[in-house]
């Protein structure tokens, strides 16, 4: 027993002794000359250790290294990449005997990296990568000439303290700026195959955007160091940049293997101006053997929003999908999408290429989208104190916001030219404007700055609607071009619907060619230009009766009461057609025609898209007998509309009815002669009054 006492105490004696002969024999300081020289040899760059070098014994036998600073090239902002106030690193020895390097507790303390990217591109890591690479070549030929005689090394860490570290990232390209700060990483006793827990945390700001987070994790490192596992993953941040407000934002990960599936969870609560999100998800996650493709199943995002910029208070927005993502391509693949916005249905799949100009493709379908419960709700002005109908309180609301709306802002298509996009999209039942609308298909495409649907079709009221659009972004004013086509269309209903109008019915076959430049409502009206060309079948006129108004006229000028007045207020006709041409702010016809059995009914004139003023001058002709209208046949009775589009007035033209129908001209004559003969006797001859008679003609006929 004593024997192995006496063993033991000159083992730590021969110990005890070498440590003293280190200390004493060998100073580390002595060294900085040769580190300095091979670090200048490998990375091209100073390496300045201000601080000593000093050894260390406990709990392992290791080297303490004080301020120290590597420098940058000249021409960035500042002259260190990096530096740091305190360096500590121990090695056991005798492990060193069998090729294991056990290194003890690493810690580094006030260390600060600076990473600049100047105006030009160059960066302060320009150079480390090559020399770096050198490095690795020579190491690895080395390697192989002894890989035959000896056998790979293992290595064991005690732990990994990164303490108080801090960053300084600016890019002079895109004028950003980050600085992190309070850095700290700790990682556990640490070995290959082994599962150690690993904490961090850190501060910092990028330009006017600040932000914390903190996190922790269990790390098992592959025995080769080229993979890692994870497991437990907990992270948390919070940010804000005055108006954007993360208030917590966290991630969740059970584990993580290559090729095997992770379950991850996620959540966001925040604000941005006007509006504050809720969001939180779900999903499996993997990662290819090659580290090249992720693969998403099972994805599951929920947000709840309110705020003033929303079409609803609330909106309660719900995405779910599965997704690839291939990182050589940069190409990212949706399968599986749907998204459901307060009951409102969408699915399809989709694809997204990252680029300088990102390409996007889709394809999504609906079985029912209303527009109108995403819009404000349209109010009608009413006056109950002054006893104003609402009608008239509707128009003079129109016409108000008419002279009012003199803006001409263009929205922001800016977007458009940043973007290559085409898709499809396919609703079954689509509301827009209280109209409904079927079976609608549409492909459109952006690239280069330029909008297209390509094709529109969709059924309408019995009928069909197809049509093309573009709208070109590139010049000052946006320009845009509209063609389409309606066929069959019950115009009645549509009316009815879209603005609350039953003037008109009948099958509706109209073609539109329109163009112009400029978005906004005000520069639309003033410069739209092109044609629409309109043919609507077995139709009516609502609130006016043609007939009616030619057997009034007839009574007129037998200064009779038209006891037989048709009072339905209707007139009915077989065909009507005409061609609007747009220009100026304003849409003429010179060719409107409207047949019915009894009459036929021409016009011309024009109404302002600005005011929404109407100046159409009418030509009733009777082209049938019967209903007290057989001795009027043949005569052309003139109608004047003026008004409004919401509050058409109709009037009959007495001077152009007599002005073009001799017979009705020379007939007044003569009762207003007779007339005057029975007034004023044997004076009617009396030149004072037939000049004041002709006066009276003329102002009637002419």
């Amino acid at each position: 027993m004593k024997k192995i006492l006496y063993i033991l105490l000159g083992l730590i004696l021969l110990v005890v002794i070498g440590i003293g002969a280190l200390v004493t024999f060998v100073n580390p300081n002595q060294f900085k000359p040769l580190l300095t020289e091979q670090v200048k040899k490998m990375t091209g760059r100073d390496l300045i250790i201000n601080g000593d070098i000093n050894w260390r014994f406990f709990p392992t036998l290791g080297l303490s290294v004080g301020e120290t600073e590597f420098r940058n090239p000249k021409g960035f902002a500042e002259s260190n990449l990096v530096q740091f106030k305190q360096a500590d690193l121990s090695v056991s020895v005798l492990p060193l005997l069998s090729q294991h390097l056990d290194i003890g507790e690493m810690r580094l303390d006030g260390a600060h990296v600076f990473v600049q990217t100047l105006a030009n591109g160059h960066t302060n890591l320009d150079g480390l990568m090559a020399k770096k690479a050198e490095v690795k070549t020579t190491t690895t030929e080395n390697t192989i000439t002894n890989h035959d005689q000896k056998a790979p090394w293992k290595v064991s860490v005690a732990g990994i303290k990164l303490v108080n570290a801090s960053a300084d990232i600016r890019n002079d390209q895109t004028k950003m700026v980050a600085q992190l700060n309070h850095i700290n990483f700790t990682l556990d006793s640490f070995q290959p195959q082994t599962w150690t827990k690993a904490t961090f945390n850190v501060q910092g700001n990028v330009n006017a955007l600040t932000f914390s987070a903190q996190g922790s994790t269990d790390i098992n490192l592959a025995a080769d160091y080229k993979n890692v596992n994870l497991k437990a993953l907990s992270a948390t941040m919070s940010m804000t940049d005055g108006n954007i407000e993360i208030k917590n934002a966290a991630l969740g990960l059970d584990q993580f293997t290559l090729d095997q599936w992770s379950n991850v969870t996620f959540s966001v609560d925040g604000k941005v101006p006007n509006l504050n999100f809720d969001t939180h998800g779900a999903a499996k996650v993997k990662l290819s053997t090659d580290h090249n493709v992720i693969t998403v199943q099972g994805l599951k995002v929920t947000n709840d929003l309110v705020g003033k910029t929303l079409p609803r208070p609330t909106i309660n927005l719900v995405v779910d999908a599965d997704a690839t993502y291939d990182i050589s391509q940069k190409l990212t693949l949706v399968s599986q999408l749907t998204l459901n916005a307060d009951g409102t249905m969408v699915s399809g799949s989709g694809s997204y290429l990252a680029a300088d100009i990102p390409d996007i493709r889709f394809a999504l379908s609906s079985d029912a989208i209303n527009i109108d419960d995403w819009l404000p709700a349209k109010t009608v002005a009413t006056n109950a104190n002054n006893n104003v109908s609402a009608a008239a309180a509707m128009n003079t609301a129109i016409v108000a916001k008419e002279n009012n709306d003199t803006s001409t802002q263009e929205p922001d298509l800016s977007a458009l030219k940043n973007i290559n996009l085409a898709g499809m999209i396919a609703i079954k039942q689509l509301t827009v404007d209280n109209a409904d609308v079927a079976n609608v298909k549409v492909v459109t495409s952006v690239k280069q700055g330029v909008a297209t649907i390509n094709r529109f079709e969709a059924n309408l009221y019995g009928g069909k609607v197809t049509g093309s659009a573009f709208v070109n972004v590139n010049s000052t004013l946006p320009s845009y071009r509209l063609k389409n086509t309606i066929s069959n269309v019950n115009i009645l209903p549509l009316l009815t619907a879209v603005a609350n109008n039953k003037l008109l019915a009948g099958k509706a076959n109209i073609t539109t060619d329109l163009s112009g430049h400029g978005l906004s409502k005000a520069n639309i009206r003033h410069n739209i230009a092109g044609s629409i060309k309109v043919n609507i079948a077995d139709g009516a006129v609502y609130g006016i009766n043609i007939p009616d108004l030619l057997r009034n006229a007839k009574a007129k000028l037998k200064d009779q009461t038209n006891t037989a007045s048709d009072t339905t207020k209707k007139t009915d006709f077989s065909a009507l057609t005409t061609t609007l041409k747009l220009n100026n702010g304003f849409a003429a016809t010179d060719n409107f025609q409207l047949a019915s059995p009894l009459v036929v009914i021409t016009g011309k004139g024009r109404t302002s898209l600005v005011n929404e003023g109407i100046d159409l001058m009418v030509n009733s002709e009777i082209v049938a007998s019967g209903k007290g209208l057989d001795k009027i046949k043949g005569i052309a009775v003139p109608i004047h509309v003026s008004g409004t589009w919401q509050q058409p007035k109709y009037n009959l033209n007495i001077k152009d009815l007599f002005k073009n129908n001799a017979e009705l001209e020379s007939k007044a004559k003569k009762e207003i002669n007779r007339g005057l003969e029975k007034l004023f006797g044997d004076k009617a001859k009396d030149d004072n009054i037939k000049n004041a008679a002709d006066k009276l003609l003329k102002g009637l006929f002419n």
